[in-house]
């Protein structure tokens, strides 16, 4: 690859950085903003659960990726795999660490969960830079990530209206799942 296109690919990896915080931020407060809309439950956070907190910043991930890949046409294949396989780690480096910040009694509305996010995204961005300049031979594994991306999003638009009953989706302030109902109680539920 030439230095001019090694540089344009390095920018966007940054760019992509500050897109997916940017775009983290205000969809975690879209279901508020949106009246608690279809908008806000497909890609906002409905409740303070690790997979609805850390969902807006997969989803920008993928976004950014997609516009990366519209952008990169001549490499399409090589970074549809990259892109896929930092999507997964990205996913499984959220959900672990927001389960190890839990363990110490931290919440997803703390500073330490915001750090983490943050840093999981640029050592993602990192290896993702690092895995598209390698010498592996990685367009013989499109298709397999494309079908990945699909499970990816078939997951995504559907652990949130029918969650599972694990701590994952579980909401640390009321012990729901999924989608809180409009007239619940908060009150009489911390004083229980």
């Amino acid at each position: 690859m030439n230095p001019e296109r090694a540089k344009y690919l390095k920018e966007m990896e940054i760019g992509g950085i500050l897109f997916c915080s940017l775009y983290a931020i205000l969809a975690g407060k879209l279901y508020e903003l949106s009246g608690k809309g279809l908008i806000g439950v497909l890609f906002g956070s409905v409740n303070n659960s690790p997979w609805e907190c850390i969902k807006p910043l997969l989803l920008s991930y993928l976004l950014w990726g997609i516009l990366e890949a519209l952008s990169l046409q001549p490499s399409l294949h090589r970074l549809a795999a990259v892109k896929t396989s930092a999507l997964y780690l990205l996913t499984t480096t959220l959900l672990a660490g927001s389960l190890v910040l839990r363990l110490f009694g931290l919440e997803t509305d703390s500073a330490a969960f915001t750090a983490m996010c943050l840093i999981s995204l640029c050592i993602c961005t990192a290896v993702s830079l690092r895995l598209f300049y390698s010498e592996l031979e990685l367009k013989r594994f499109f298709a397999p990530c494309v079908f990945l991306l699909f499970l990816f999003l078939a997951c995504y638009f559907s652990l949130t209206p029918f969650p599972l009953k694990n701590i994952i989706f579980m909401d640390s302030k009321t012990g729901l799942y999924g989608l809180i109902p409009e007239y619940f109680d908060m009150g009489a539920y911390y004083l229980s």
